[in-house]
């Protein structure tokens, strides 16, 4: 038996080791990989920090959020940093940049749905910011995880309104609204709003976060 199968029973047993320390090695090689990702992220937020007024600083960082984004291209910190540049630059009144970066973020292979939504929801706000309106409403229709569905539709009538379309932007707001009162969160932004289009929401009483402590019943 060892004779007419030995030989292919070692190589079975060869490739069986291989592919495990293969695959130890692999993992290895990534925790390796996305500790040092992290790193570089890290230091991209510290040079965040920097940026303001000053225009080389700005460029170096941009060059290092890019950079990342090259080495690890469809990773949740290349999606974050590309987020990171979007605030910075359209803190700046760079809504062409900003805009740049959050295309780039949203085409990213990411799993991370809660992510790409906010990349999507900025992206539209970038738009309707450069008076991009319709643009800006069919990029929200990318957002569709229900956790954002109020800030979604909230910004959805603030660009109806910019079209000077009131009463779309009531439907919108009441949808938002509809959602903020499901989850008993309330936003008085968003009620000034309504106030100013002639809504007047329903009171939402957020849940109380001390639990009323059961008493006692008495001891005979």
């Amino acid at each position: 038996w060892i004779k007419n199968y030995g030989s292919a029973a070692l190589t079975g047993i060869l490739l069986a080791l291989i592919a495990f320390f293969g695959w130890h090695y692999w993992e290895k090689r990534q925790e390796s990989k996305n500790t040092a990702t992290m790193q570089e992220y890290k230091k991209i937020v510290t040079e965040s920090e920097g940026v303001a007024n000053d225009k080389a600083a700005q460029s170096r960082f941009i060059s290092s959020v890019q950079a990342l984004v090259k080495a690890n291209p469809d990773s949740i910190f290349a999606l974050q940093a590309l987020l990171l540049q979007a605030k910075v630059t359209a803190a700046q009144g760079e809504w062409a940049s900003a805009e740049k970066a959050l295309t780039q973020a949203v085409a990213l292979n990411v799993e991370d749905k809660g992510f790409i939504n906010i990349a999507w929801l900025r992206l539209a706000r970038v738009q309707a910011a450069q008076n991009k309106s319709d643009v800006a409403l069919a990029t929200l229709k990318k957002v569709t995880e229900p956790a954002f569905v109020a800030s979604s539709e909230e910004l959805r009538g603030d660009i109806l309104v910019q079209k000077n379309d009131i009463k779309g932007a009531k439907v919108a707001y009441e949808s938002a609204w509809a959602a903020l009162v499901k989850r008993q969160q309330t936003r008085e932004l968003l009620r000034v709003k309504m106030n100013a289009i002639g809504l007047i929401p329903t009171e939402i009483t957020p849940p109380n976060p001390i639990r009323e402590t059961p008493q006692m019943s008495n001891i005979p």
